[in-house]
This record gives C-alpha cells, structure tokens and sequence, in this order.
C-alpha cells in the first residue's frame, strides 16, 4: 500500500496488521466523523477523524516510532463519539475541561469492534496497544508536543490559518525525537513560531467563540433528540450523518428540534453576553511549550523567551463563554 502525504511525504505501507486495520470497520467509521464536530457550517474547510489518524501514524512513523506505536496512532482516536468533542458536553462520562470522553470510553470502543481480532491474529496485545501511556511519541501532557498534538495544529495552520504547505513542511524539518522519546525542535526560533501559530489557532478556534457556540449548538439539538427518544446513546457511537439523519426524521412535527437545528446551521447562532446570557460553556483551552535545541542541550520556548512562560501560565485556564442566542 502507498500513502501520499501533502506534508509528511510518501510511505510505502507492506505491515499486514496495519493494512488490515485501515481497512477495518472501526478506523473506516472515523471517516464520517468530523474533527471539529460540525465543520461545515462553523469551519470553512472539514477535516475527519480517519484523516487525522491517518497522519498521526504517518508522523510516528516518519520519526521512527516502534510498530506497536504506530498501531496506537492508528487506533488513538477509534473511541470518538459522532461530533467528536461536542458530546464531552451531553454524556455524564465527559469532562469537559479536559474532553476527555473519548479517552474514558476507548476500551469499550475496542473491545465490541472488529480491531482486538485483527490485532490477536499478528500477535499483538490489545491492552498493551490502547494505554496511550506506554507510548510518549503519540500522546504526552501539555505543554509538551507529541504526534497526536502535532498532526491537527500543523494541518489546521494550513486549513484554518492559512499558511503556505512550503512553511508547514519546513517547520516539520526542523522537528526531531531524541533517545528518550521527546519531540523537539533543533531551531528554537522555529520552535518559538510553532508555538504561537499553536496559540493563534486556540485563541481563535480551538477554545474560541466558533467552538464555543458550535458546541453549545450540536449539544442543544442532540439533547433534545436524546431526551425526546429519537434517538439513543448508543447511536452516538454510529457517524455523524447517521445521527443526523435519524433526527430530522421527526424535525417537522417537533418545533423545538427544528429550532435547534436551524441554531447548528447558523454559524452566528450565539453571541458573547455576561450580562443577558442563556448558557456558560467551558472549552479546553491548549497552549505548548515546545522542547528545543540550545547550546547541544535541550530548552524550552519560555526558557529562551521569557515572555512565553507568561503566555503559558495564563493561557491554560479554561476559557468561559457567556452565550446569549442570535
């Protein structure tokens, strides 16, 4: 199998298991969910949770990551609801300061799919290959980058922001992993431009106002479907024009519903209030603090530019919204 890759490059693809598991019903599902959560509406460009996961294992296997971890890119977002993060805030499981649901439910995602099979089959442990704790080039804690944080912000610096594929590429150059398995940058002035590009596309997406009334939009129509009996927990775990389409089965004969998605297809639906609002929502706010090469040593960002660690200490608290209907 070939892969061509926009930014990483071309692959050659022979490892049966990961054939098979690209190829599985589980991994091909994350075509049909979006990786914003309604991304044609509230974002000009979609992007799919297949695409990103994709990219995630191109990366770790560009940098000479073990098979082991290249599965668990492969399989890291398989436990994703329909619309992505927008359920954290309708499902009691969620969290949704850390929007972590998909994290919570991965094991019962992996067990009632066809993936343990495939894995069992070449060998490999399925437990050992789902606890993204074993493998720090795919998952590790902010500030810090790893592959997973990578892939969306650097694809999502050419969709959202706009940057030239020529500039994302040259920054993945100066991208290295040292002996134990840190990522880092051997330019710190590369290092430092990632870091804002990264902060840019939170202020103004991943934690902005977009988000915010996109998911308080997906999370009011879903509700009340859910609430209603249209549909059931259990079709979130299906894709999301599955879930979609089963709802506006009844969007004639319920007013509230059809209120409710006209509001999901209205990118303008909210607008911010404290004073007149009718919902807060919260969303995960994301800063890094990359590693980079200094002097034959490793530093970060806010070591060499002092500023940065003040950028750090504010931009990690939760953004709140106070959002008030169109």
């Amino acid at each position: 199998m070939q892969i061509k890759n926009e930014i990483y490059g071309d692959f050659d693809i022979s490892e049966e298991v990961l054939i098979e598991l690209m190829d599985s019903k589980a991994i091909q599902r994350l075509k049909g969910i979006d990786q914003a959560g309604y991304s044609k509406v509230f974002y000009v460009d979609g992007r799919n949770r297949f695409d990103h996961s994709i990219g995630v294992f191109l990366l770790l296997r560009k940098y000479g990551a073990s098979l082991d971890e290249q599965i668990a890119g492969l399989l890291h977002d398989v436990s994703h609801y329909a619309f992505s993060h927008a359920i954290d805030y309708i499902l009691q499981e969620g969290n949704i300061d850390k929007q972590d649901l998909q994290d919570r439910s991965k094991n019962k995602f992996l067990l009632n799919s066809d993936i343990p099979q495939i894995l069992e089959k070449h060998g490999y442990d399925v437990d050992r290959v789902a606890d993204e704790e074993n493998f720090s080039m795919l998952e590790t804690s902010l500030p810090d980058i790893c592959a997973d944080r990578l892939d969306y912000s650097l694809k999502d610096m050419i969709i959202l922001l706009k940057k030239d594929v020529e500039e994302i590429r040259d920054i993945i150059s100066h991208l290295k992993v040292d002996d134990a398995k840190k990522w880092y940058f051997d330019d710190v002035e590369v290092g430092y431009v990632f870091a804002k590009y990264f902060k840019e596309l939170n202020d103004d997406h991943y934690s902005g106002l977009v988000s915010a009334s996109m998911f308080k939009s997906i999370k009011d129509f879903i509700k009340c479907a859910l609430d209603k009996g249209y549909i059931e927990e259990n079709d979130l775990e299906k894709e999301d024009q599955y879930v979609i389409d089963k709802c506006l089965k009844y969007i004639e004969k319920d007013k509230e519903l059809k209120r409710f998605w006209e509001r999901m297809n209205n990118k303008d639906c909210f607008y911010p209030d404290e004073n007149n609002y009718e919902e807060i929502i919260y969303c995960k706010s994301r800063v890094v603090d990359p590693l980079c090469l200094v002097n034959n040593g490793l530093k970060r960002v806010s070591e060499v530019y002092k500023e940065w660690g003040r950028v750090i200490e504010k931009e990690t608290i939760v953004k709140k919204h106070y959002l008030a209907a169109s």
